[in-house]
């Protein structure tokens, strides 16, 4: 039973790893586990849903390794933080509008296993997201009351995060940045407990076949 820990590499990958080993295992997995199924569930009838339920797993993720902090008891916080890297904006109200895609679709997605009701999809729109809010009496729109619909182009949101992880990648692999390579190093020895012995499943091929 070969021992594989990512699509290209197997766990001795990791045994006493240098920094570009963990980039290496990062990278694939990653682009092998989260975004070739994005794209071909992008790409298949009625996949929307769950290409962006998988997607929305990036922006906290990416904040961690980032801050190099776990995002335990923080999932909001690290979620719109990462969502705002991956899509900035000028605009003052980009930070609400994250907590409103973190309430509605991430939240929706990941305890309800569907999006809210105030969401909805298309593969048409010009922007990755579309938030419309209420107006006040005196015309100005109301933010503070909350969003009244989301549309998401899921093909924007999921070309929007790849390339963010790419450009990531390509600041770890020129080590300009020292915060930003020990923020990630910290958490990926976290994540893989990188240091606390072998980690490889301790049965036979066997014994896990039930041939023993």
């Amino acid at each position: 039973m070969e021992d594989f820990l990512s699509p290209n590499y197997k766990h001795e990958k990791l045994d006493k790893p240098s920094f570009d080993d963990l980039v290496d295992v990062f990278v694939d997995l990653w682009r092998h586990y989260i975004f070739v199924p994005v794209k071909c569930l992008i790409e298949m009838p009625y996949g929307d849903i769950a290409a962006m339920t998988v997607l929305c797993s990036y922006y906290e993720s990416i904040q961690s390794c980032i801050t190099g902090k776990s995002s335990n008891r923080q999932s909001r916080k690290f979620f719109v933080n990462g969502f705002t890297r991956v899509f900035s904006s000028d605009d003052p109200n980009n930070e609400k509008a994250a907590g409103e895609i973190y309430k509605y679709i991430r939240c929706g997605l990941a305890h309800e296993g569907l999006l809210s009701h105030k969401v909805s999809y298309s593969h048409a729109g010009a922007k990755t997201f579309y938030l419309t809010y209420r107006n006040k009496p005196d015309g100005k729109l109301d933010f503070e009351a909350g969003v009244a619909s989301i549309i998401v182009n899921p093909i924007r949101m999921y070309k929007g995060t790849e390339k963010h992880f790419n450009a990531y990648i390509e600041k770890l692999r020129s080590g300009d940045n020292q915060d930003l390579c020990d923020s990630f190093k910290k958490t990926v020895e976290r994540q893989w407990g990188i240091g606390l012995g072998d980690n490889t499943v301790p049965i036979t091929e066997a014994e896990f076949r039930g041939e023993a």
